[in-house]
């Protein structure tokens, strides 16, 4: 009889499990976080996390990638349940948070052999490397002192360091690993000489989402794929980069 009762409890959470409605993750539309391949295949960093994520969670999901700002907008309106967002006030100010994802450091690279520099005020009359559209505090957007070079993308701009056009590239280091492994460029080949910011990827759960059940599965599931070290293999980033404080 007690078998019965289990093998039915068992039946009985099964069922609610699977018939849980698919759980909507917004994704930011950006190397090396979330794109498509020359076929069309969904790929990057949040793609292969939220894969993961949902299968430790035994959920079924729905995944759009979408411009960053589009995916703060379904978030605020209950279009999407999930995403990764840089931790804010203004986050929790429409979601939840769920926990931390990934850490992000933006830095300034320059060539190897460059020194590290200790104040931004030694960047004065360098040409720095950034990319159109992208913020990156007042010590660069705001800076009367440095010659900005716009670029289109992170690859473009080291390209351009490469080749000496411009004398430092301020980006990521998720965006400036891939596009080293993209350009088959060795990392030895540049070295990180300032740490301007860090950011947080934390998972959030909108406020207009009444997925209350999935959302305790995934924060429960996302523990679970820090503590088995998932975390650590999807966002993996070569030494060099790794290195910087």
């Amino acid at each position: 009889m007690r078998l019965l009762c289990c093998l039915l409890l068992l039946v009985n959470w099964n069922v609610l499990a699977t018939d849980l409605a698919p759980a909507k993750f917004s994704t930011s539309l950006v190397k090396p976080w979330g794109y498509k391949s020359t076929d069309l295949h969904e790929q990057g960093l949040l793609v292969q996390f939220t894969r993961a994520l949902a299968s430790e969670a035994e959920l079924p999901f729905n995944n759009v990638m979408r411009p960053y700002p589009r995916v703060i907008k379904e978030i605020k309106s209950g279009t999407a349940d999930f995403a990764v967002m840089f931790a804010s006030p203004k986050a929790e100010q429409i979601a939840v948070d769920l926990g931390q994802v990934v850490t992000v450091k933006v830095v300034a690279i320059a060539n190897a052999g460059e020194q590290p520099i200790n104040n931004i005020k030694q960047l004065n009359g360098k040409r720095v490397g950034v990319i159109r559209g992208a913020a990156y505090g007042p010590d660069i957007d705001d800076n009367p002192n440095i010659e900005r070079v716009s670029f289109n993308d992170t690859a473009q701009g080291i390209q351009m360091l490469l080749l000496e056009r411009i004398d430092v590239m301020v980006a990521t280091n998720y965006s400036i690993n891939h596009s080293l492994q993209e350009l088959y460029i060795e990392p030895e080949r540049i070295t990180p000489v300032y740490h301007l910011a860090t950011r947080y990827g934390n998972l959030y759960w909108s406020r207009a989402s009444n997925q209350m059940e999935q959302a305790k599965r995934l924060q429960t599931a996302l523990s679970r794929l820090r503590e088995q070290g998932v975390l650590d293999d999807i966002f993996a980033i070569d030494a060099v980069l790794a290195k910087q404080n």
